[in-house]
């Protein structure tokens, strides 16, 4: 009896050593099982389309293991995991919000690993004021200066003049660097002229112009969109309205009430809208409200005549493009920022 009761103690002995046996061996298995691990997640990318890449490490790898990955968002696409990064391309996000994707991560043995994408929305902000990033040496506001929304007109103001000017407040010799004189007429060949009957000299009236400089764009003096926007907003120069003009497609088109062009940039895609909204000169009435557009740059103009700026002219029927015209007439401002 003694001897049956020690066998019974001796298997008793023996199972639970058994037993701790495969506890200890199971705990040391689970420290073989491969983990995946990304150097970054989430991943914050541009609204530009373009391509990325994430590093990543395989701890205790398996012979013959292979990293895959797949998604379901229809923005992120041909997905690479070889060479010890996640590489994947975003496509072009002409929304003004940002989105998030996701890419699922597979390994043999090991937990799935979801990396998150987070990509920005077309349009960015700069002091309270909405801009679009078109891949150029500037970024584009998305509204006139003076408006709430981008079909609206804004603010019409006269050349290095720091005034809205729109509707009765506009007319001419308002313009604040105009200096007017008086000269005794000459006739063609260049005698002086005098009235007939009382022989007083006859006078005609001359207007010149305080000379400002050619460039205003950042001097607070003097450009309207530095000193209602403030940090680095200010009015775009002629060379950066042609590189717009060199690098975007222009589309004449709608905007709810709004008729203008739609732009959108060669280089990723985004798009702004500039309404044709017209301006004033000579007389308190708009002109051509609808049909033509006109935004000051911040460059005068060069040639013979004084007294004229660069400003962009845009219709439907002769397209987008730079001309010149006066100081005292009164324009929409686009503005730009670095």
């Amino acid at each position: 009896m003694k001897l049956l009761n020690q066998i019974l103690k001796n298997a008793i002995a023996l199972i639970a050593m058994l037993a701790l046996t495969i506890q200890f061996t199971s705990c040391d298995k689970g420290l073989d099982v491969p983990v995946i691990k990304l150097e970054q997640n989430p991943v914050e990318v541009t609204s530009a389309a373009g391509d990325y890449a994430v590093e990543y490490t395989i701890s205790n790898p398996v012979a013959g293991g292979r990293l895959d990955a797949d998604t379901e968002c229809e923005w992120i696409e041909e997905l690479d995991t070889t060479f010890e990064k996640v590489k994947f391309t975003v496509a072009a996000n002409y929304e003004e919000t940002g989105r998030s994707g996701e890419i699922v991560l597979f390994y043999d043995g090991a937990a799935k690993v979801t990396l998150v994408v987070n990509q920005a929305g077309a349009v960015s902000e700069l002091n309270g004021h909405k801009f679009v990033d078109l891949g150029l040496s500037v970024k584009w506001a998305t509204c006139n200066i003076g408006a709430a929304d981008k079909g609206d007109a804004g603010n019409y103001d006269m050349w290095a003049d720091l005034v809205d000017r729109k509707s009765e407040n506009y007319s001419a010799d308002k313009y604040p660097y105009l200096v007017k004189s008086e000269v005794q007429a000459t006739d063609k060949d260049g005698n002086l002229m005098f009235d007939e009957e009382t022989g007083a000299p006859i006078m005609t009236e001359v207007w010149n112009y305080t000379d400002i400089g050619s460039n205003i764009s950042g001097n607070e003096q003097y450009d309207v969109a530095r000193k209602e926007w403030g940090a680095t907003w200010r009015v775009p120069t002629s060379e950066e309205v042609q590189e717009l003009i060199a690098n975007c497609t222009f589309v004449w088109t709608n905007y709810k009430s709004a008729t203008g062009f739609e732009i959108t940039s060669k280089i990723n895609g985004a798009k702004i809208f500039m309404p044709a909204v017209g301006y004033y000169m000579g007389t308190a009435s708009c002109s051509y409200f609808g049909s033509n557009g006109s935004y000051w740059t911040a460059s005068a103009f060069t040639g013979e005549k004084v007294g004229n700026a660069y400003y962009i002219l845009m219709t439907s029927g002769r397209g987008f493009r730079l001309d010149y015209t006066a100081y005292h007439s009164a324009h929409p401002i686009r503005p730009v920022t670095e």
